[in-house]
């Protein structure tokens, strides 16, 4: 009786699954705009043919909140998708999700193929791009807790869905590689050409100790959370 009580409601969970996102999702084009849980349940019901070992977080720098008016993520999408292809000769728009201020996430660039930019080959070939609208340098834009609360959800959504254990091997930020030389330096900056994406005001600050002890436990727990609430 009791396997029978838990068949049940895992059939409803699953139901439950299946249908919201086509309710409430909002698509134009190879864009899907979704809450963070409507992407919860798009990124488990989907599988993915490429591996994915690297999740990669950066920021727009521009375009910035104040760009942003509430109703017009398909534009910055837009704008974005045109920026990268027309002037950075990319294929595609370069992120495969990107987040808004109101807390918004938007599948960009299809999973199954590997996102483009500065970063270099070796952290795109298995890497998964984040970009989170907005300038997180200090002193630019204040994240949002919206924003905040979503960046932190489906970086974790993502660890639980590809395996992977928060760390500096796992989660990376644009501002440990040599744009030249695509190599990973972390902290050993000098001397090479290197982004301060995601901005120097990112959850503490884009160095991997702000990271380790500021993003990494946000996003540890937020898999226990969610891990619990599926269970």
């Amino acid at each position: 009786m009791k396997k029978n009580l838990v068949l049940v409601i895992c059939l409803i969970f699953i139901m439950q699954m299946n249908i919201a996102p086509a309710q409430a999702a909002t698509t134009e084009g190879q864009y899907i705009l979704m809450t963070k849980e409507e992407f919860r349940d798009w990124l488990f019901q989907n599988r993915f043919n490429r591996k994915i070992s690297l999740i990669q977080e950066h920021h727009t720098w521009k375009p910035s909140y104040k760009h942003f008016h509430g109703s017009n993520h398909f534009i910055m999408l837009r704008g974005m998708e045109n920026f990268h292809m027309k002037e950075m000769r990319w294929k595609n728009i370069a992120q495969n999700i990107t987040t808004f201020p109101d807390g918004k996430v938007a599948v960009s660039r299809p999973f199954d193929i590997a996102p483009e930019g500065t970063i270099g080959f070796k952290a795109n070939s298995e890497g998964l791009a984040i970009e989170n609208v907005g300038n997180f340098e200090i002193g630019g834009d204040i994240m949002t807790e919206q924003q905040k609360e979503t960046i932190v959800y489906i970086t974790a959504l993502l660890c639980i869905k590809f395996g992977l254990t928060p760390s500096i091997d796992s989660i990376t930020y644009h501002h440990w590689w040599d744009l030249r030389t695509g190599e990973r330096v972390l902290n050993n900056s000098i001397g090479h050409i290197v982004k301060t994406c995601p901005g120097t005001g990112f959850f503490g600050g884009n160095t991997t100790n702000s990271a380790i002890n500021n993003f990494y436990p946000l996003v540890s727990q937020k898999m226990q959370e969610i891990s619990a609430s599926m269970q």
